[in-house]
């Protein structure tokens, strides 16, 4: 399946090398059947995997769960391991290694607990289940218990389990405390000086997680007492800022990231004031940081690596005692190298990592305080197509289905948009079409836009989802509203049409539950995204693996057998009547899309 993925990905990422418009074309109509062929050959996988495990235990030999528990560990070394398949397998070996069965339960039982506590934290980061995130917690403490200490190499199960559990998040959520903490990373640094510790891994990792024990104190401060002062005795956090701040001065190769926060730390104990620390980062960036952004190509560590100093420089910033027009100039200058450093990603479909970081910087309060509306929106409409191409291509043809429909309405039953975006007086209906036109194309612009922050789920049809994923997918609406936030405008235009797009026209099915789409003002805007979308899902030909798109005619029956529960009955019927419209959908959810994909895929052409 790890195979089949790379192949997979390796297709998708080809999208973009194609320049010609009929080699291209081409190449995306192979690049479905493939995609196709993967799914159910990794469908069949799955249910052989699973299906085995279910049988008698009795037939299942010990072998049989150590070659499960040696792949999972290697495709968990590698970094390829699937987090949501991957928690599924762990509950498989969990269970055995309980069972009492198994003669060396002890030596892998704590090696599982630390997959399925990253799988779990995995799936709370693109979920944000809370109960994956305490579960998550109690794996990775059992782990390192001691009667779980002891595997075919405790050292190296513990390091995974040891580095997982010293994140500073755990802090945050307050499931942590300081004690505990410190006392995990006296336990992995000490690992860590074990001679025979370095052939574990290879020489970058062992690197990275040494760098990752030394920096401890610095990210605790940093990303801790500067966010929440409860966490540590301000005395303490003093004197601790003091030693590494002197411990970094005297690094005359200090990463990006820690003379940023070296910079923070300066400020806040008075050393230098904001000022002067925007006025050294400024210079450090014009020495070379520049034309690496410019230059660059990212994996997903070195994308972590070039993003994660911005949130210090924003906040440095804020805090300057400059003019509120020189606050925002370098409030714009940050945010175009951060959309440069996003279009530079190596891997344009399927690395998630960055997802977290786009979310944050994309809304940080001391950031988008200096920019306009029109200016945040723009911004987080590049970041956001820069990181999803795939899902702003659906939009755009969801909105030109929508605007099409909308362009029929006004020409033909106007009365169909009272009260939602004109006003009802003496029978008719004053509405200006221009403002239709734009209102419907911009909501269906939007309305998947909290996809943007589960793109690892929404983008791995590779196979078949679980119904872990697709409780995540159903989210995407609720995270749409809430990124609209960053421009009240957005909010107050948008938030019923991102809302309310994958609720039932009679309001008894769909989601989000606590959502009534039948009491909205904006019903039937709604209702033609709603329609719209589930027009251009059902006919699109090219990246839906689980079905094959079906034609107009299709979709317009299952339309007029669902009018009244799942559709608006009055849009249906609106669409039958008029002869001229239906045409025109027909064209757009037929050939066209090869010329409306390339259009907007060629603007990302490498």
């Amino acid at each position: 399946m790890e195979e089949n993925r790379s192949v997979y990905n390796r297709y998708n990422d080809s999208i973009f090398l194609f320049k010609d418009h009929v080699a291209w074309t081409n190449f995306f109509k192979r690049r479905a059947l493939k995609n196709t062929h993967l799914f159910l050959v990794n469908r069949e996988i799955i249910n052989i995997v699973f299906d085995y495990f279910k049988q008698d235990r009795k037939q299942i030999p010990h072998e049989a769960y150590q070659q499960l528990c040696d792949g999972l560990q290697r495709l968990y070394m590698e970094e390829k391991v699937d987090p949501f398949l991957g928690n599924q397998l762990c509950d498989i070996l969990l269970e055995y290694y309980g069972s009492g069965r198994c003669p060396e339960a002890s030596n892998f039982a704590g090696l599982v607990d630390n997959f399925k506590g990253e799988f779990l934290y995995e799936i709370h980061t693109l979920g944000k289940e809370p109960d994956a995130l305490k579960k998550s917690y109690e794996y990775l403490k059992r782990a390192v218990a001691e009667d779980r200490y002891r595997s075919p190499n405790p050292v190296e199960s513990s390091l995974m389990a040891l580095e997982n559990l010293t994140v500073t998040n755990w802090l945050i959520y307050k499931m942590q405390t300081v004690k505990e903490r410190r006392a995990y990373v006296l336990e992995l640094r000490r690992l860590l000086s074990l001679p025979h510790t370095c052939q574990l891994m290879s020489e970058e990792d062992y690197g990275r997680l040494n760098e990752k024990a030394k920096n401890t104190e610095e990210s605790l401060v940093r990303n801790v007492y500067l966010a929440d002062s409860t966490v540590l005795e301000k005395q303490f956090a003093d004197s601790l800022m003091q030693v590494i701040v002197a411990q970094n001065l005297a690094n005359p190769h200090l990463s990006e990231l820690s003379y940023s926060r070296t910079l923070v730390m300066q400020v806040k104990m008075g050393q230098i004031t904001a000022t002067e620390a925007m006025g050294k980062a400024v210079r450090r960036n014009r020495n070379g940081m520049k034309k690496e952004f410019s230059t660059a190509r990212y994996d997903y560590r070195q994308l972590q690596t070039a993003l994660q100093p911005f949130m210090n420089y924003f906040y440095l910033n804020d805090l300057s005692d400059v003019s509120y027009r020189r606050k925002r100039a370098a409030v714009k200058r940050m945010y175009r190298d951060i959309i440069t450093i996003y279009h530079h990603r190596l891997d344009q479909q399927m690395e998630n990592s960055y997802v977290k970081y786009l979310n944050v910087l994309a809304t940080y309060p001391r950031a988008i305080k200096y920019l306009k509306e029109v200016e945040r929106i723009r911004n987080f409409n590049e970041l956001n197509v820069a990181t999803q191409v795939t899902t702003y291509a659906h939009s755009v043809h969801v909105a030109m289905i929508a605007k099409k429909l909308m362009e029929g309405i006004l020409a033909y039953q106007p009365n169909l948009l009272g009260g939602a975006l004109g006003e009802r007086h003496h029978g008719k209906v004053f509405l200006d079409p221009k403002e239709c036109l734009n209102f419907i194309y911009q909501a269906a612009l939007y309305h998947d836009i909290g996809k943007n922050g589960i793109i690892s789920v929404v983008n791995n049809d590779y196979r078949p989802l679980t119904d872990e994923e697709f409780s995540i997918i159903k989210t995407h609406p609720s995270l749409g509203a809430e990124l609209l936030k960053i421009a009240p405008s957005l909010y107050e235009k948008f938030r019923d049409t991102t809302l309310g797009h994958h609720k039932w026209y009679n309001g008894k099915g769909g989601y989000p539950e606590d959502f009534d789409n039948t009491k909205s003002p904006k019903r039937i805007l709604i209702d033609i995204i709603t329609l719209s979308d589930c027009m251009q899902a059902a006919t699109e030909r090219v990246g839906r693996n689980y079905k094959d798109g079906k034609t107009f005619d299709m979709v317009m029956e299952e339309f007029r057998r669902d009018a009244g529960t799942k559709y608006n009955p009055d849009l249906v019927k609106f669409i039958d009547s008029h002869e001229d419209v239906a045409r025109d959908l027909a064209v757009l959810v037929g050939d066209a899309w090869v010329d409306i994909y390339f259009n907007i895929y060629s603007k990302y052409m490498r």
